[in-house]
């Protein structure tokens, strides 16, 4: 109690300081692209777009501009997330006989459908809990692959969806430190560059016909780019940002796009204590940082190696 008390008292504060100007402010400059549109602009174009993350629960990260481009501009939405988070806390308990994978497939599947979001779900391995315990990211990425190979089945779905824009988080310090957040954005980016390729066979032997391949249009990290968040020692991207997305643009009815994110948070009750802390953020924040990215340029690999494992 006295941890969540002190959490709520930071947050309020927060929110009276995070004033849009010192955001913008403390968030440094933009990365200027010239010709390339705003994002709203770009949404309102009705675009595919593909999220891919590694938990049931990361689509909280992005759930704002989610919202916007769903549930607002009506964007054929897709979502690929690689683990079922079975090394997560279990706030709460699922239904009768549920373990905590299958718990939290079950609440993933229902904020996609809150979302209108396609749903491609995975089973790789999880880092257990605690932080401190977990692998460097390259061990993680090694045991993924000896499962299969990630960089395929994303390049497989890309071809499928045939998105227009992919959405992760950034390969270096992937929004909060997490190994596999930075994992997942860099076999995204592989696989954008192999579903493009015209001779990659990526059908199984059964499949019948392969799909043709694709090339998507833009590729977007999200960027931890929050003043506060490098004052206070959480995880910061060093990318700068080339977009902002102001997430108190209309959604639904009265809601704003950060309200509509709160909300959808809620499926996920095995997670409640970080979900609670999402809708606490989502009230003090202004805008969703991007960092519009070439993936067909010069990108960290995969299974880069990393001095050590957790958080940090």
């Amino acid at each position: 109690m006295a941890g969540r008390f002190l959490f709520n008292s930071v947050a309020a504060v927060l929110k009276m300081l995070n004033t849009r100007k010192r955001e913008l402010s403390g968030a440094g400059p933009c990365l200027d692209l010239p010709g390339a549109p705003e994002i709203d602009t770009l949404l309102a174009r009705m675009p595919r777009l593909m999220w891919v993350a590694a938990h049931p629960d990361d689509e909280s990260f992005a759930g704002a501009l989610l919202a916007r481009a769903s549930l607002y501009h009506h964007c054929p939405l897709h979502f690929l997330v690689l683990t079922r988070g079975e090394g997560g806390e279990c706030c709460l308990p699922g239904q009768e006989g549920e373990d905590l994978p299958t718990q939290r497939s079950r609440e993933l599947l229902e904020v996609a459908r809150l979302y209108n979001a396609t749903l491609e779900h995975h089973s790789f391995w999880n880092a257990p809990l605690p932080v401190d315990s977990f692998p460097p990211r390259h061990e993680i990425g090694r045991r993924w692959i000896e499962q299969a190979d990630p960089t395929r089945i994303i390049a497989t779905a890309i071809r499928s969806f045939r998105p227009d824009i992919l959405l992760t988080l950034a390969p270096e310090v992937g929004g909060t430190g997490h190994p596999e957040h930075q994992l997942v954005a860099r076999f995204a980016t592989a696989a954008i560059r192999l579903a493009a390729l015209p001779d990659a066979d990526l059908a199984p032997p059964d499949a019948g016909a392969p799909q043709p391949p694709h090339r998507v249009s833009r590729c977007y990290y999200l960027v931890n780019r929050y003043w506060f968040m490098r004052r206070f020692g959480g995880g910061y991207d060093p990318r700068p940002w080339t977009q902002a997305f102001d997430v108190r643009l209309p959604c639904i009815g009265t809601m704003t796009c950060a309200e509509v994110m709160a909300e959808h948070t809620r499926p996920h009750r095995s997670q409640d204590n970080d979900m609670a802390a999402m809708r606490r953020v989502a009230a003090l924040i202004h805008h969703i940082y991007l960092h519009e990215t070439d993936p067909f340029g010069p990108q960290p690999e995969p299974l880069e190696p990393a001095a050590h494992g957790g958080m940090g």
